[in-house]
């Protein structure tokens, strides 16, 4: 017989819970300032961690930051029960609505949209997501090397992680650069080991932004490219990524790039051969009822 539990969580989310939210997300809670600005909530399967969710709170409404079920644990309402513990605690705090975003496929996705409907909220179509397996690189001329241990950067590609102050502030001073693509834009999300800049006397030429969204699951978010960057860097800068998401996974993992534009999905198709697979992206909000 299987019992599956429920729990409440602090900021700093102990083991083996913090397995199931994602770094950035267990950052921003850490700092997230309010006695009742977070919840965190956990589940547990015949007495061991299986899943967890995060919400923070404004002053109106709420945003899902993460809700990851252990795959053992899925199909038995682990979701949708977390979901309404959520719902219970807006209600109790008088917000008016839960906001979440998610990048699924296939049965993942039906699944993720029907539990969103199935308490009143609604989905909005958001852009299609490009989902390559990285064990498709290894034969791959441009992506290839990236992920052998013999392989070396550019002396141009620094990660963000490696930057100055200075250069970090370099990045977002860039005046052609439309707001939705400034490094700042991401926030908490971005994940300075995943970004990576070529660096042309000092300034920022090409950057390529990325975070991680889930267990061996990572995506390239944005990618620019001035008129002083090289015809290579592109692939550079995704080389660098691909090279810390091999590292950091221990081995084979998902990268996801959302074609926005067709020159981004050119590009997709260029290092893919494409070979990808269809993911979508969701933005949806779920009503909190019996607000009092």
């Amino acid at each position: 017989m299987v019992n599956v539990s429920f729990c409440r969580l602090g900021r700093n989310i102990p083991e083996p819970f913090a397995g199931y939210v994602l770094p950035y997300v267990r950052k921003s809670i850490a700092q997230t300032e309010g006695e009742n600005a977070v919840t965190v909530l956990g589940a547990m399967w015949n007495g061991l961690a299986c899943a967890a969710a995060v919400a923070v709170w404004d002053e109106t409404d709420g945003e899902l930051l993460s809700l990851f079920v252990d795959p053992k644990a899925r199909g038995c309402g682990v979701a949708g029960r977390l979901v309404d513990l959520l719902l219970e605690e807006g209600a109790r705090l008088g917000k008016d609505s839960l906001s979440l975003e998610y990048v699924l496929k296939d049965e993942e996705l039906a699944a993720m949209d029907a539990l969103v409907e199935s308490r009143g909220g609604a989905v909005i179509d958001g852009a299609p997501i490009c989902g390559m397996n990285s064990d498709d690189f290894l034969d791959s001329p441009l992506l290839g090397p990236a992920l052998h241990p013999g392989w070396r950067r550019p002396a141009a590609v620094r990660l963000f992680s490696e930057l100055t102050p200075r250069e970090l502030e370099l990045l977002d001073a860039i005046e052609e650069l439309p707001e939705y693509l400034r490094p700042s834009a991401l926030g908490d999300r971005l994940d300075p080991a995943l970004s990576a800049v070529w660096l042309a006397d000092g300034r920022p030429a090409a950057f390529a932004l990325g975070f991680q969204t889930g267990d061996r699951m990572f995506c390239q978010s944005s990618v620019w490219r001035g008129p002083n960057a090289p015809e290579g860097s592109f692939r550079a800068l995704i080389g660098a990524q691909v090279n810390q998401c091999w590292y950091r996974s221990g081995g084979s993992f998902v990268f996801f790039i959302s074609p926005i534009n067709p020159r981004s999905a050119a590009m997709a198709e260029w290092f893919t051969g494409g070979n990808y697979e269809p993911y979508t992206q969701r933005d949806a909000w779920i009503p909190i009822p019996n607000k009092e």
